[in-house]
């Protein structure tokens, strides 16, 4: 199974291997088009080549925003559901897209509970209940989408949802030209986040870990994305800190998602990645 290594504050770096082996999944959002013209939202998680079933009573919040200041909840009628290949996700009913909505930002949170590592293996528990455990952590994950409707701008994809860990575009992904790199914004607690890999991927694609293109973010918590090809493109970043409770669980791992899929019309030729951390 492809897992990826989570870079991480340097005074975590020493952790347990089951920090990546039980927690190191996403949550990313997805969406199908409807035979009438509507969408649908689709919760994925896992990794490419490696897909979990997403269980619905863990997402505690999954939103539609379709204005800046217009939000409803899409987890009324959310249901389990099997995709192409046999993949598990869940998926929403049709979405509440307004006639004059050009963009739609979806939001998702995630709780995927404590876990401890235990002589019988990993266990989806507490420090409370397994006080011996060799290592222990929650997992919260985020995710966001961008989803054009129409070609119309919009400033939608400037949004900030308030997530503890939220990843923000500060180009439109959808204006881009051909060649150019998305500047990111990565907050953890509403402040910018420096020092931390924003991963690239579609999603699809299984990718070996050595192989996983990583941007480090600056000062000012930005990261500048190549845009190498067309398609459905996938940013995810991990941040580890000990944790709030440490009577439940020694670390705290956050997980942070943002999908949107770039037309072909607005990249003609590849980007050279070049190094895969910078």
């Amino acid at each position: 199974m492809l897992r990826r290594t989570l870079l991480v504050m340097t005074l975590l770096t020493m952790l347990e291997p089951m920090l990546l082996r039980v927690e190191a999944h996403d949550i990313w959002i997805t969406t199908s088009d409807e035979r009438d013209g509507g969408h649908r939202a689709i919760v994925n998680h896992g990794h490419p080549g490696d897909r979990k079933v997403p269980d619905p009573d863990k997402l505690f919040t999954l939103d539609i925003f379709t204005g800046t200041q217009s939000q409803t909840s899409l987890l009324p009628g959310i249901m389990r559901a099997v995709h192409h290949n046999s993949i598990p996700i869940l998926i929403t009913a049709p979405l509440p897209i307004l006639a004059e909505s050009d963009v739609i930002l979806l939001a998702a949170q995630y709780d995927n509970g404590f876990w401890v590592q235990t002589t019988h293996g990993h266990r989806n528990t507490s420090k409370l209940q397994v006080p011996d455990g060799a290592e222990s952590l929650s997992s919260m994950k985020y995710a966001k989408a961008l989803l054009q409707i129409r070609s119309a701008t919009s400033n939608l994809y400037t949004k900030i949802v308030g997530h503890r860990l939220e990843l923000v575009p500060l180009d439109d992904p959808f204006t881009m030209k051909s060649g150019e790199s998305l500047s990111v914004k990565v907050y953890f607690e509403g402040k910018p986040l420096s020092g931390v890999f924003v991963e690239l991927g579609d999603g699809i694609t299984p990718m070996e870990e050595e192989n996983i293109p990583r941007f480090k973010t600056d000062e000012q918590g930005i990261a500048a994305i190549p845009l190498a090809k067309v398609g459905p493109q996938l940013l995810v970043v991990d941040y580890l800190v000990p944790g709030v409770y440490p009577e439940l669980a020694a670390h705290d791992l956050h997980n942070a998602t943002l999908s949107f899929v770039l037309p072909p019309r607005l990249i003609s030729h590849a980007v050279d990645l070049g190094s895969k951390s910078h």
